[in-house]
């Protein structure tokens, strides 16, 4: 029982220590970019339950082909001339709320995984960033894997919410991909 609960401490404070120093990059280095938090869900496909890899698919699939040529208006991103420009992107899985969702004129509770990103926008896009704030701004327009989307600012503190199930999905997204965690 003891060495249940000290482990519990443990895991604790290693995921307090981890979005503390997510939270200190983002103020410290990023001071100059608008923060952003981005809550993506996707439809469900018949009775498949997404797992991490191809929910981390989703995201990628999404962030890459349809939202950064959006906001940066190119697509041509992933050039050196434009990688400065490109937003701080940290996604984090989570789980749904374990409460009844509506499935065919059923209630069932959902084991469904989405993404929460915090985005740290360069101030060069923050006017298309702007247009997207609200609740499913993206739907339809980006991808047709997203069921939902969410947009609205935010401060660093925000991460702690959006990186609450870091201990238990330890692989979030970073972008750009020469960004180191």
């Amino acid at each position: 029982m003891l060495n249940t609960e000290l482990t519990e401490i443990v895991h604790k404070s290693q995921l307090q220590l981890r979005q503390e120093s997510l939270m200190r990059m983002l103020d410290e280095q990023y001071q100059d970019r608008s923060l952003f938090h981005l809550v993506l869900t996707y439809k469900p496909y018949q009775d498949i339950t997404y797992d991490e890899k191809v929910v981390n698919k989703f995201f990628m699939s999404f962030y890459l082909r349809h939202f950064l040529p959006y906001l940066m208006n190119t697509r041509n991103y992933y050039r050196d001339s434009f990688r400065h420009l490109q937003p701080i992107c940290l996604a984090f899985i989570d789980e749904h709320e374990h409460s009844p969702v509506s499935i065919n004129a059923r209630s069932e509770y959902s084991a469904r995984l989405h993404h929460h990103a915090i985005l740290a926008v360069h101030h060069e896009h923050l006017d298309r960033m702007n247009q997207l704030i609200g609740t499913n701004t993206l739907v339809g327009n980006f991808s047709y894997k997203v069921m939902t989307s969410y947009i609205r600012p935010c401060d660093s503190s925000t991460l702690k919410y959006a990186s609450k199930m870091m201990m238990k999905y330890q692989d979030y997204l970073t972008f750009p991909d020469k960004f180191t965690k």
